[in-house]
């Protein structure tokens, strides 16, 4: 983007594509699960059961297209954490290698799941639940830095923050055990009172965000690089 881009507009059409695609989505495959004439049919045989043939088959195909352009962000995004390691080769072939390895890593993984499909996706479910904090981590660091410039951080390579980790780790440790709610783990609340459901992620967001709000005030961020006046 060109520096004098709006803000607002950048976030509202970005959000508003997402949401938009997602909620329609997500009507369509409740609206399948609904009127699903089998119970023994998967989740996408019965997003796919009540369209004819062609227009089954095109839903499945869009499905795995999908899968491997949202895989494709995540091995990139996976890739340019692995480079901020500060390993020293040449940024291109660290991120080929970082890309390949990770890829090629995440696919056993996946092969190894099909066996036990059920296992793999408890498992996915679970460890899901870094989510909530690493975002409430980012947004509250995003508010107290909304007047400065970030773009000196992409090349200071001796900057520490660890109050975002340390609040990452707070917030997963007080949500998961208290509210987790999968076929793996129970947490607390939910084992003894059903009712109230997997507040997880958002526990885990309100916990983690007043942590760094905290912490960042005593483990303030430090760099041996002096800024320019």
């Amino acid at each position: 983007f060109k520096p004098d881009t709006s803000k607002a507009a950048t976030a509202w059409w970005s959000g508003l594509g997402v949401a938009a695609s997602c909620i329609f989505l997500e009507m369509v495959g409740a609206a399948s699960a609904t009127i699903a004439t089998k119970d023994s049919l998967s989740p996408t045989g019965a997003f796919t059961a009540p369209y004819p043939t062609w227009l089954a088959d095109l839903v499945l195909i869009a499905i795995a297209v999908g899968a491997v352009a949202a895989n494709v962000l995540n091995i990139y995004s996976g890739s340019m954490s692995f480079v901020t390691l500060g390993i020293k080769l040449r940024l291109s072939l660290r991120r080929a290698l970082a890309a390949v390895v990770f890829g090629t890593g995440g696919f056993v993984l996946a092969l190894f799941g099909l066996n036990d499909i059920d296992k793999y996706e408890n498992f996915l479910l679970i460890i899901a639940y870094w989510i909530g904090p690493w975002l409430a981590v980012f947004f509250v660091d995003q508010i107290l830095r909304r007047r400065e410039s970030l773009t000196a951080f992409l090349y200071d390579h001796t900057y520490t923050n660890w109050a975002g980790p340390l609040a990452m780790a707070i917030g997963m440790a007080v949500s998961i055990p208290l509210f987790s709610n999968q076929l793996k783990f129970v947490g607390y609340v939910p084992k003894h009172h059903p009712k109230v459901g997997d507040l997880t992620f958002e526990v885990g967001f309100l916990v983690a965000g007043l942590a760094y709000l905290l912490l960042r005030q005593v483990l303030k961020p430090r760099s041996r690089v002096v800024a320019p006046a």
